[in-house]
């Protein structure tokens, strides 16, 4: 695989009090305990811009907004799998 998968986590305030501080301890889990750190790279922000809207976080190009942890790591998951039959 040549290019990692990027996924931007919100660390501002209002992202990181709603669940991103979870998420993003569960994602570096998830890259690491799994091996795919050659595979993911993970890029943190202090604001996506969407606060009302959080907790923000971008996988690849797609956005999303007000996800617990649980289905940010599916999402990861999939797309990594997406990724892997391109």
């Amino acid at each position: 695989m040549d290019d990692k998968l990027i996924v931007e986590l919100c660390l501002g305030s209002s992202c990181f009090a709603r669940g991103n501080a979870q998420t993003l301890g569960a994602l570096e889990s998830f890259i690491t305990e799994g091996g795919y750190t050659d595979q993911v790279e993970l890029v943190g922000h202090l604001c996506l811009g969407s606060c009302a809207k959080g907790p923000n976080i971008r996988i690849g190009e797609v956005t999303y907004h007000g996800l617990d942890t649980q289905s940010v790591l599916d999402l990861v998951r999939q797309a990594l799998v997406d990724q892997e039959g391109s």
